[in-house]
């Protein structure tokens, strides 16, 4: 059995795409452009994609890890300083966040396609979980005439567009994401999986953000 263990690396490098993915959702999501903002609305709309961000691609990243140490597999998060830069860029450039700060290592003998499809898929079903909380919140907050109500039913709009969006984007079938290792566990169990997360994308993109 592999030991199980967090090091100070992968703490500093969770910490910094956690900064990283945080700001590039600031840029993709806020109405001002920092060049127009002042300094207490950046340090104020920052503050909800902190949080937010904070329990849904940190939580991602952490479900990966202790579902591959489950299997008795070595893993940690390691960031990717380049992607995560061009990440920020391509937020600021298109307003659209392509969430690629890094990737949580799982190094170990014998991992079969079930296992490494499970560890994959881990992530994004837990960012659908928590979409679905933020969802809840919005609707409970809605009807809520106070400032704090307008500020809870914001956080939970926030969190479900945030949360739906990593979904899908990791279970996309490409490249290095989560969702090319779920396919290669089977056909079967990729469009078990997808389906829920890419129609909640479709539907945060048309009625959120109204792109079509």
């Amino acid at each position: 059995m592999i030991q199980h263990s967090t090091s100070s690396k992968e703490l500093v490098d969770l910490f910094v795409a956690w900064l990283g993915v945080s700001f590039a959702f600031y840029l993709a999501f806020s109405a001002a452009s920092l060049s127009n903002a002042s300094l207490e609305y950046i340090l104020l709309t920052l503050t909800v994609p902190l949080l937010v961000v904070g329990s849904s691609f940190v939580l991602h990243e952490l479900l990966h890890k202790f579902t591959a140490q489950r299997y008795g597999f070595w893993s940690e998060f390691r960031a990717n300083y380049v992607t995560l830069g061009l990440s920020i860029l391509f937020a600021y450039v298109t307003h659209i966040v392509f969430a690629a700060p890094g990737a949580t290592m799982i190094y170990g003998p014998n991992i079969t396609k079930r296992q490494n499809g499970i560890i994959s898929a881990a992530g994004p079903l837990l960012n659908l979980a928590l979409g679905g909380l933020y969802l809840l919140l919005y609707l409970l907050t809605l009807s809520l005439l106070t400032p704090l109500g307008g500020l809870l039913s914001y956080v939970g709009l926030y969190g479900f567009a945030i949360n739906i969006w990593l979904s899908a984007f990791n279970l996309l079938p490409i490249g290095p994401l989560d969702g090319r290792k779920v396919l290669n566990w089977g056909v079967l169990q990729y469009v078990a999986i997808a389906t829920l997360p890419f129609v909640a994308a479709v539907y945060v993109l048309i009625f959120v953000f109204n792109v079509f």
